[in-house]
């Protein structure tokens, strides 16, 4: 009687710091269980908590508890504070990610399948080799792409359950079924070695349990009770993994949220949640929805956003904090603007809070460049998450090393960096030569290669492409001083190919690798304006200043990410940049319901990460491959409600360009939106200059009246001109897309013929 009294006890220390329904997912013992665990809810405390009951008061055997997570981490954690909540009990659960748990499975029972007991696991540079190997033996040329491309296709493949034969049925194009050739062969080479990747660890435990029925039940029956924590990142290999293992008991907890799925690139499956209870008819549904992270505003603002999706499961978030501080949002009339106001804002709050407290978030890379310049400027130090700072991403580097080798030809640092970049065929054997002759003549690197094709030192073939090389590089000295920097780069990019070889070269990656160039062409034509003219030296020193002073790496600082990188984190306070239409929503992301409600799922974990303060903005110009581009604010902005907001932005701010309304996309009824406010304040309207009334009146081509394609916007019909030549400023009105401002000496623009 003495124990059962203290294991009550016991039982009620560890539930007294729950609420209701935390306790009620943490005591259900039998049948399937779906929580729906809403941002900064306390999930984790659910899982660990759950697990400790299991143990401690349902007579559990720890070894017939299995917990999967997603990253190491995350499992380290968790097993950590089990084991605290246990206090020295025995302890041998499986707690891992779904990876670890299959090579331990692989490990004991892969002989079944093929796989000798030593098998190795090859990571991604074992995986590179070896398809490099394939693509030299098979004669592929290099203009296929690298190997990380065909990689990157593989991956998409096996977590897709497509075989090599599969997907060669599946392919349309000479590309598509060169791509399944390869997967054959590399799978035939894994099996030779007797390796296996990453993503094989899931495929081949599914290949095992489907081949050996026995195999299966035997771990079914082991996993008596299954936690998956982020049951919303699943994708299918991990879904039915999951089926298998919950086949014997049937005792199976997920923990989740379906509005904080944001992985589908990555093959999440926002169905395995949505669908869990048609999966599992006997599911008990709890939803944990007391936040205990951020302000009564900030949970209030963000419901209000994911309301709006309608493949959710719903929840009603709510918190006993303080209602806090409103929203601030702020209206730029430009990005730069934006960016100067958020390390001015960052400044303040440091009065206040330390500058770790802080984070900076943005949905792509390229738009950290601005804020990374304006708090250098300040001196206020930060730091990258999940990525590298502007000026030393490899796209960045590599260019930016073209223009040093055209400007001082004596920069060797700069010339073995592009001299292979992109790959044109010239090895390391020749770049020995010109070392030889380099180190024998006293030369630069540059020069040393001139010598060495005079003196007939390489064969014919070598010699032939290095002197496309030099010629390459010299066309850009003889020019370097006469044109435009932003000129100078953009016909770089062109030349190089450069935009082709991104995307071949880093598969599913060159969209926002070519952001950062473009980006880059910005920065050269705002270096231009500022300085009213300037030369390639000025802009290579300003990069220079910018991109090396007070390096501060991890030192302590405000903290820059991306919103993917964000997932899981909390800040005292949170800026969220770039709330407008084709950014974010980004205009990828345009083409389906799906594509949107990802968009609308990422601006939530974008402003729940915020626990005291939130500050939004947006620019109603973007300089985009050096034109301005005039964007709406998002529609994210108008679901927010106005009352929620302080709007902080200057009563009538410059800028060049009315806004486009938003249309159907914003709130109807009473009163004003976020996104109306922003559209009545955020610019000033442009001046009205009469162009050609027809289309014989320009020479240049670009006459009112004219069609002309836009490689981002498409086919639009110039309404307006203002300006000649470099500065002619172009109106053109978009089916798809409104009126935009377009420079057509910043980008490529057709007429209709």
């Amino acid at each position: 009687m003495l124990q059962t009294n203290q294991s009550s006890n016991d039982q009620g220390d560890l539930l007294r710091a729950l609420n209701e329904p935390q306790r009620i997912a943490v005591t259900h013992v039998s049948g399937p269980l779906l929580v729906l665990a809403g941002a900064g809810s306390g999930k984790t405390r659910v899982i660990t908590h759950r697990i400790a009951n299991l143990i401690l008061h349902e007579d559990v055997q720890p070894d017939r508890i299995l917990a999967v997570t997603f990253t190491n981490k995350a499992a380290a954690e968790m097993r950590e504070r089990v084991q605290r909540r246990l206090a020295g009990h025995p302890f041998n659960a499986w707690i891992g990610t779904f990876h670890s748990l299959c090579l331990r499975i692989l490990r004991q029972d892969g002989t079944r399948i093929g796989l000798a007991e030593g098998f190795n696991i090859y990571d991604g540079d074992d995986q590179r080799a070896l398809v490099k190997r394939i693509l030299k033996a098979e004669g592929v040329d290099r203009s296929a792409g690298p190997p990380r491309s065909f990689l990157s296709k593989i991956s998409r493949a096996k977590n897709g359950m497509i075989s090599p034969a599969e997907l060669e049925k599946q392919s349309y194009s000479p590309e598509g079924r060169q791509a399944a050739r390869i997967y054959g062969l590399y799978e035939q080479a894994l099996r030779r070695a007797n390796a296996v990747d990453f993503d094989d660890l899931l495929v081949r435990t599914l290949e095992l349990f489907r081949e050996h029925e026995e195999v299966a039940a035997r771990y079914a029956s082991r996993c008596e009770y299954l936690l998956v924590d982020e049951y919303q990142d699943t994708n299918r290999p991990q879904y039915l993994l999951v089926r298998f293992l919950t086949a014997a008991h049937g005792n199976i907890c997920v923990v989740g949220d379906e509005d904080q799925s944001i992985y589908r690139f990555r093959g999440a499956e926002l169905r395995n949640i949505l669908e869990f209870e048609q999966d599992h008819p006997d599911t008990t549904v709890i939803r944990l929805e007391q936040n205990y992270r951020s302000s009564d505003t900030i949970i209030r603002a963000a419901s209000a956003v994911i309301a709006k999706n309608v493949f959710r499961k719903g929840k009603t978030l709510w918190t006993d904090n303080d209602r806090g501080d409103p929203v601030e949002l702020f209206c730029a009339s430009d990005d730069r603007l934006e960016a100067a106001w958020v390390s001015q804002r960052i400044q303040q709050l440091a009065d206040s809070m330390p500058l770790e407290e802080i984070a900076v978030l943005y949905r792509t890379n390229a738009q950290s460049r601005q804020v990374e310049e304006m708090l250098r400027r300040d001196r206020v130090p930060y730091q990258i998450v999940g990525s590298v700072q502007f000026y030393e991403r490899k796209e960045i580097k590599d260019l930016l090393a073209y223009l040093k080798l055209a400007a001082n030809p004596s920069d060797d640092i700069a010339f073995r960096r592009v001299v292979n970049t992109p790959t044109r065929g010239i090895g390391a054997t020749t770049l020995s030569r010109i070392d030889d002759v380099a180190r024998g003549l006293g030369l630069p690197l540059m020069e040393a290669a001139g010598h060495a094709l005079q003196q007939g030192l390489l064969p014919q073939r070598a010699a032939g492409r290095l002197q496309e090389f030099l010629d390459f590089v010299t066309t850009r000295m003889h020019v370097a001083d006469d044109q435009p920097v932003a000129d100078l780069l953009e016909r770089l990019v062109e030349d190089l190919d450069y935009e082709e070889y991104l995307e071949k070269a880093f598969a599913g990656q060159g969209g926002d690798r070519m952001e950062n160039v473009l980006s880059l062409i910005s920065a050269a034509a705002e270096y231009a304006d500022e300085v009213g003219g300037g030369d390639l030296q000025g802009f290579l020193d300003r990069s220079a200043l910018v991109a090396g002073a007070d390096e501060v790496g991890e030192r302590p600082g405000v903290t820059l990410m991306t919103i993917h990188c964000a997932k899981g984190l909390e800040f005292p306070a949170v800026f969220l940049l770039g709330l407008e239409e084709e950014l974010f929503p980004h205009a990828m992301a345009s083409g389906s319901d799906e594509d949107i409600e990802e968009e609308r799922r990422l601006c939530y974990v974008a402003m729940t990460r915020a626990m005291k303060r939130l500050f939004v903005s947006h620019a109603a110009v973007r300089r985009v491959q050096g034109a301005l581009i005039p964007h709406p604010p998002s529609r994210f902005l108008s679901e927010i409600p106005t009352d929620l907001i302080q709007d902080v932005s200057p009563v009538r701010v410059p800028g060049f360009f009315d806004q486009t309304p938003l249309g159907d996309s914003g709130s109807s009824g009473g009163g004003s939106s976020a996104a109306r406010a922003a559209n009545r304040r955020s610019t000033a309207p442009p001046p009205v200059v009469a162009g050609p009334s027809r289309a014989s009146d320009a020479e240049d081509g670009y006459s009112v009246g004219s069609r002309v394609i836009h490689p981002r916007f498409g086919v639009g019909q110039i309404v307006n001109r203002e300006g000649k030549e470099k500065h002619l400023k172009l109106t053109i009105h978009f089916s798809d897309h409104g009126q935009k401002k377009i420079l057509p000496a910043y980008t490529k623009l057709r007429v209709e013929s």
